[in-house]
């Protein structure tokens, strides 16, 4: 057995280096003591609280399963281990360990709080709400709750009631850059622009590298018109810390996605100079090249990039996509099945291997996009008069004045937020027709298994993903896919009579986004009322119209359940 005397000499050592905040000298002391005597389950404790001040969460979560096996009934340790679980990646191994923790102290207002979060990253909104209730009844002071249940009203798209949430955390003294952050998503949700601007700016002033600050600050000031300067935030960023490539790469990967690809290039090759080793800069870069048709320097730095990430799948399907606008199809081809090996489900891989396939004549193509049978149309039996109380609906909606800089409009406005879980009545009273149409096209689909789009049908679905978009006139959507879909779709809620001019405002499938000379496989014509069903990794895009009444529509994606 240790002397006391030296296991003591040690604790007031480790004491004393916590209170100094030296945690190298604190880890030392605290190895020792357990070299001397390793059952000691508080040891264990401490010893995970100081690998966390070191950042070193494999370490911290590895120490607070020892205290825990150590003590079963102590309930700090299964609590701990949870947050370095979730850190790290291990969110059911993070659950049983919170379960373990809360079956000991179930009014834990700490311990519930994390629940919540697990809650509400796997998508379980209403428990995560439940849950932080409950936190709130034993801690209703605390400003850190009343945030994240800000957090998940706004992702339930719950905005009024968010906003107050938000606003209780505020008055809570809750002033860090996340909170103002999220306080500016719930503002720009109510259409509240200008005092989004101030909030994301807000969250700059207390941490000038915040990312999604820095990024949604620019794309709202973009869809604001003030396309100028809606960087200038970026490149006071940029400034503040020169040898950051953070804010460089954002403004890089803004400037792509509006199309500035001379200075889109440039940025990111200021960044792959500070971040050499950073794949993204070196993919951006890629695409920007490929852009201004400087395919060898393209190729090259696609190549940079997949050195770096060979399993990033969006790495491939861009190096892919510059293949294919270089013209090597077979090459290109080849990327895209390697993406398609790494993620069966990626619908931009698909896209691009059917592409490369329709190049160098391969019959898969064929296959893969079964143009007559996969696209459906459906005219749904709308009472008269409806769809025009559906469009005033959505006319209030659309706040902005320009497309999202980072969405495939061209003269026109998306929506925010997911409209299928809003609680306009028109747009819930369309939901249930569209269920119905959605119900009849799943059912009435062959099966395949293996096929990418086929063989994922279980029968049941739900949305991921929906939005309004308007077009005014010589708008049109680029031609692209829905990545995170399985099923796509276009609702048409008003349509320009232009539409009846030969095929101006018309949809166009199978137009790929490089000019290839390749022309659409199948065109449809936009009516009030008209229901497109698709498959999300097919090629779709619109044709420009010239009329003063706009093209209004509201568009979707599925998944499979």
């Amino acid at each position: 057995m240790p002397a006391p005397s030296s296991l003591l000499a040690l604790q007031q050592r480790a004491q004393s280096a916590v209170s100094r905040r030296d945690w190298s000298v604190a880890e030392e002391a605290l190895g020792a003591m357990l070299r001397l005597d390793p059952q000691q389950p508080r040891i264990w404790l401490a010893l995970g609280d100081v690998q966390e001040q070191l950042q070193n969460w494999p370490s911290a979560e590895a120490c607070w399963r020892q205290a825990a096996e150590r003590d079963s009934m102590l309930a700090e340790a299964h609590y701990h281990r949870a947050r370095a679980l979730r850190v790290l990646g291990y969110a059911d191994l993070a659950r049983e360990a919170l379960n373990a923790a809360l079956q000991i102290q179930p009014k834990d207002a700490n311990a519930l709080q994390l629940r919540a979060m697990l809650e509400e990253e796997g998508g379980d909104l209403p428990a995560a709400l439940a849950t932080l209730d409950a936190a709130l009844q034993l801690a209703p002071e605390r400003a850190a709750l009343h945030h994240n249940r800000a957090v998940a009203l706004h992702r339930s798209e719950r905005h009024a009631e968010s906003l107050a949430s938000h606003e209780r955390a505020q008055g809570l003294g809750l002033d860090v850059a996340d909170a103002h952050y999220n306080h500016g998503n719930t503002l720009q949700a109510l259409g509240r622009a200008e005092d989004a601007k101030a909030a994301y700016r807000r969250a700059l002033a207390r941490a000038s590298q915040h990312a999604l600050a820095l990024y949604d600050l620019a794309r709202l000031r973009w869809a604001l018109g003030e396309d100028e300067d809606f960087s200038a935030e970026l490149e006071a960023a940029e400034r503040a810390e020169p040898l950051s490539a953070l804010p460089l790469g954002i403004r890089a990967q803004l400037l792509l996605k509006a199309g500035r690809a001379q200075a889109a290039a440039e940025a990111y090759r200021r960044a792959t100079r500070l971040s050499a080793e950073a794949s993204g800069y070196w993919d951006g870069l890629g695409q920007a090249l490929s852009l201004l048709a400087r395919h060898a320097e393209s190729i090259d730095a696609h190549a940079r990039a997949l050195a770096l990430a060979p399993q990033d799948v969006n790495v491939r399907c861009n190096a892919a996509h510059s293949l294919l606008a270089a013209g090597r199809a077979e090459q290109a081809a080849a990327q895209a099945e390697a993406a398609c090996q790494l993620a069966p489900e990626n619908q931009q891989a698909w896209a691009l291997l059917g592409l490369g396939w329709r190049l160098i004549g391969d019959p898969r193509e064929a296959w893969l996009n079964d143009y007559e049978r996969f696209v459906r149309v459906f005219d749904l039996p709308m009472e008269g008069g409806f769809n025009e109380l559906l469009a005033e609906e959505l006319q209030a909606l659309h706040t902005d004045r320009e497309a999202p800089i980072d969405q495939t409009l061209r003269r026109g406005t998306q929506t925010r937020g997911n409209l299928l879980d809003q609680p306009h009545p028109r747009v819930q009273a369309l939901k249930a027709q569209l269920s119905a149409a959605i119900d009849r096209y799943v059912a009435e689909l062959p099966a395949e298994k293996g096929h990418p789009f086929l063989g994922r049908n279980t029968g049941r679905w739900n949305y991921v993903a929906s939005w309004s978009s308007r077009l005014r006139s010589q708008g049109f959507h680029t031609n692209h896919v829905h990545t995170l879909g399985w099923i796509s779709a276009c609702y048409y809620v008003a349509v320009p009579p232009a539409v009846q001019q030969g095929e101006a405002g018309w949809i166009k499938f199978g137009e790929p986004d490089i000019d290839l000379g390749l022309p659409p496989r199948r065109v449809e014509q936009p009516r009030p009322g008209r229901l497109l069903l698709f498959p999300s990794c097919m090629w779709h895009g619109t044709v420009p119209f010239e009329d003063t009444a706009e093209r209004l529509t509201i568009a979707f994606d599925l998944r499979p359940v």
